[in-house]
């Protein structure tokens, strides 16, 4: 970062500190450090060994002890307020089975919001439908239901409850319901989070999860579909177990538990035994650190809340349990010469810990190039032509005046948020 402008006497009423990326004096010391994450849960390594010595590494293995896999969905569904849960290898996969289980008609256009990761449309076209990018609320950066209407007919939206807010649910199912659509959640930062009581991933037809090594709730790696709905959760673990479902009957000695059931063709998304077992012990203490992580959140709030030039992304008042992902801060107004990677790289030399940019936003990412892959040219090429002169006005104020940190941050206690509120305080002033 460039030496920061000459504030004007009015407006600093004390001394400006040089600041650390300068060469000055950081507002933490070196020898401070932040929570580390992840952090094994007190039963992770007795579940590693139960799984290491029953012999029964995978959901297709021999007969024995209760799978983890199971013991994690029923408690994972009960978590989310769902009647079922279907595990599987990776969040993506959760998006993925959750599309397919609709069955919907090859080429089918689904909606998604331009700030989000690329796994949200990336998804919908390993699905062989057609993702539609739309714009995000200013005030929360999820989609609402004003962003159903679209110029094209969509038979889905992927609604995804970003960073630490979550989407509207409710208000988007009463929309889509009045235009021949389905809602499927991507909770994948959003663990946890309840809107009027109701957990996320619940109220959509269907929710998925990722259990990736950042996210709040982690095996390392992981998903998960959540839904109400007895025949959809056959579909999804068909989709997940090549076509194989859990039998409803306890199986005999030489057989699996999974029959040949097939009533629709699946791939295998099976979550590993290891990644289950490790999920059951971490989610035994996930409430204990929502609720640090949610205090320090509204203790931090209140120390931005009298800063000039900086907002923390706010939930709305209906979601009354946070699910806290990143903390989302925002610099509406920028300086002249200065980015929000300026002040990312000022907060990470200050606080000596990662202060960063949100994923670049799909329209611009780099990663999401439908056309570089040959089996996907009927849709890519629609794709590009779909998304030809679109513009994302919110989505770009977001994503050029937002910095974030992990949700680890914010399972250390008040000095460390009084720290952050500081060191954004020294970088606001020093920017002007």
């Amino acid at each position: 970062m460039t030496q920061p402008p000459r504030v004007s006497g009015a407006r600093r009423s004390r001394p400006l500190p040089e600041l650390a990326v300068n060469g000055g004096t950081p507002v933490r010391s070196p020898r401070r450090r932040w929570p580390e994450w992840p952090v094994p849960a007190p039963n992770a390594d007795r579940n590693l060994r139960e799984v290491l010595s029953a012999g029964r590494w995978a959901i297709s293995g021999p007969q024995g002890p209760e799978l983890f896999e199971r013991r994690f969905g029923r408690a994972f569904a009960a978590y989310t307020g769902s009647r079922y849960c279907v595990p599987v290898d990776h969040g993506s996969s959760a998006l993925v089975i959750a599309l397919e289980s609709l069955r919907l008609d090859h080429g089918d256009v689904v909606l998604v919001p331009a700030l989000t990761w690329i796994a949200s449309a990336s998804a919908a076209l390993r699905a062989g439908l057609l993702p539609l990018l739309v714009d995000v609320d200013p005030a929360t950066g999820c989609m609402t239901a004003e962003h159903l209407d679209t110029d094209v007919p969509a038979r889905a939206a992927v609604v995804v409850h970003w960073a630490n807010v979550m989407a509207d649910v409710p208000a988007l199912v009463k929309a889509a319901a009045a235009r021949d659509m389905v809602v499927i959640e991507d909770a994948a930062q959003a663990h946890g989070g309840r809107w009027e009581g109701r957990g996320a991933g619940s109220m959509g037809r269907l929710g998925c999860f990722s259990f990736q090594d950042r996210k709040v709730l982690t095996g390392g790696e992981g998903g998960a579909v959540v839904t109400d709905d007895g025949a959809l959760a056959v579909a999804l673990e068909e989709l997940r177990a090549d076509s194989r479902s859990y039998r409803p009957e306890p199986a005999g000695p030489d057989e699996l538990e999974l029959a040949e059931t097939a009533g629709i063709h699946g791939a295998n998304f099976c979550m590993s035994e290891f990644n289950a077992a490790v999920l059951c012990a971490q989610i035994e203490v996930l409430e204990e650190e929502h609720d640090r992580r949610e205090r320090n959140f509204r203790l931090l709030a209140g120390l931005l809340a009298s800063i000039d030039g900086v907002r923390l992304l706010t939930p709305a008042p209906e979601q009354t349990r946070l699910a806290i992902y990143e903390a989302t801060f925002i610099f509406d107004e920028l300086p002249p010469g200065v980015t929000n990677q300026d002040i990312a790289t000022a907060l990470s030399a200050e606080l000596g810990r990662g202060f960063y940019l949100t994923d670049t936003p799909l329209h611009r990412s780099p990663l999401l190039r439908p056309w570089t892959k040959p089996t996907l040219k009927p849709l890519a090429d629609r794709f590009a032509d779909l998304h030809r002169g679109r513009r994302y006005p919110v989505t770009d104020h977001i994503a050029t005046h937002c910095v974030q940190t992990h949700h680890s941050a914010l399972l250390g206690d008040a000095t460390d948020m009084n720290d952050i509120a500081e060191a954004i305080d020294k970088v606001t002033r020093a920017i002007g």
